[in-house]
């Protein structure tokens, strides 16, 4: 097992298996192949212990340096990278599970090496909790449920049959009626099988679920999911640039060949193909910059735990929702105009470099950034912050 210590080693870390990951990533693209493999990888790592705190057998990592850590991972790939997300995101929105119960979950998590996903999708009709006995029926269908089908632990977003209250609720992976539709055919992440989860007749324990408004403004973990989610959505978008840059880097200097009329001997001593790789880095560091410190907001608000403010939340969700426009459009940017710097030889299959624009391109729409755009308008001109919402 890996076990560094300092940040810095946590993120080389990351960097290394990211490369790892890079070296057959185009043929297992192509395959569609699972990852079940990569995914232990990264348990084996100890990377997926990151937001645990030491006490509980993680290594008790600042968010900032979690999400720096999903970037180089989707920088080597981008369907493990984005999963990995997902489950470090799980993994904070844990706060809303009541003391001491949170603590034997994380240890639980920490020693098992438990991987985490959701079935969440808030726009899709509720799953329905119907009460049964000493606990609840759990019936529904929900999309979009990135990572459920390779996890060890689901949260599910549900609703009382009756009294209509918003539940959160966890379960084992393997619960008898939850099952993967298989559904997952879109262009980008094709390996994340990101589809639908149908919940049919599960059973959950009264202490399995918990009464959970995603909109409570005052309350902690509906607060912070948000800022938590979107700064990690951020963080995969520019590893999705940098994979790109790095690529077609290796790729110039590997396969490049200078233009005809160009008057160099090789590619990478073009003048137009130099400035072109100086103005794509430019736009990525400037994109990075914006994420990091975005990042070292949620770091503020989740520090401050329960006596958390509105102002220190909406200084958060404004500050990542900047972030992920600039990422988002930057990612879409480089991810496309690295084609012109390698050139029509790079389009072939068996390089799959479609596959950085592709998945930046995929995830990028999972809420529409011109409402980002908006949220961050509406703190600029009027002076006010984005509510407490699934979305914002």
């Amino acid at each position: 097992m890996d076990t560094p210590e300092p940040r810095t080693d946590w993120l080389l870390l990351a960097r290394t298996i990211g490369a790892e990951f890079e070296r057959d990533v185009a043929e297992r693209s192509r395959a569609r192949t699972r990852p079940d493999a990569q995914l232990r990888r990264l348990k084996d790592s100890g990377l997926t212990n990151l937001a645990i705190p030491r006490a509980l057998g993680g290594a008790g990592q600042p968010w900032s340096l979690i999400v720096r850590t999903i970037r180089e991972l989707a920088a080597g790939d981008g369907s493990v990278g984005m999963l990995y997300g997902y489950h470090q995101l799980n993994v904070i929105n844990l706060r809303r599970e009541p003391q001491p119960r949170r603590d034997r979950l994380l240890q639980a998590i920490a020693e098992g090496r438990l991987w985490l996903a959701g079935v969440v999708n808030p726009r899709d009709d509720d799953i329905l909790a119907t009460p049964d006995g000493t606990g609840f029926r759990l019936d529904g269908r929900k999309g979009f449920c990135s990572g459920a089908a390779f996890a060890d632990l689901l949260s599910v977003s549900a609703r009382h049959a009756l009294s209509g209250e918003r539940l959160m609720v966890l379960l084992p992976g393997d619960r008898p009626g939850l099952k993967y539709a298989d559904d997952w055919d879109h262009f980008g992440l094709e390996r994340s099988d990101s589809g639908s989860f149908v919940l049919d007749a599960v059973r959950a324990e009264a202490e399995e679920v918990l009464v959970n408004d995603l909109e409570d403004g005052g309350d902690f973990s509906a607060a912070i999911r948000t800022p938590v989610n979107q700064s990690a959505f951020t963080q995969f978008y520019l590893g999705n640039a940098l994979g790109a840059l790095r690529a077609a880097r290796a790729y110039v200097h590997r396969e490049g060949r200078a233009w005809l009329h160009a008057g160099v001997a090789e590619a990478h001593q073009d003048p137009l193909l130099v400035s072109q790789f100086g103005e794509l880095w430019i736009a990525l560091q400037g994109a990075i910059a914006l994420a990091d410190r975005a990042a070292l907001k949620v770091d503020e608000l989740l520090a401050a735990d329960e006596a958390f403010t509105a102002e220190l939340r909406g200084e958060a969700a404004v500050a990542v929702a900047s972030a992920k426009v600039l990422a988002a459009r930057t990612a879409l940017d480089v991810t496309s105009r690295v084609f012109e710097v390698m050139g029509a030889r790079a389009t072939h299959n068996r390089y799959a470099f479609d596959r950085f624009w592709r998945d930046a391109r995929t995830h990028s729409l999972h809420d529409p950034l011109a409402h980002k755009v908006l949220e961050v308008g509406e703190y600029a001109l009027n002076g006010q912050y984005p509510p407490v919402r699934a979305y914002t």
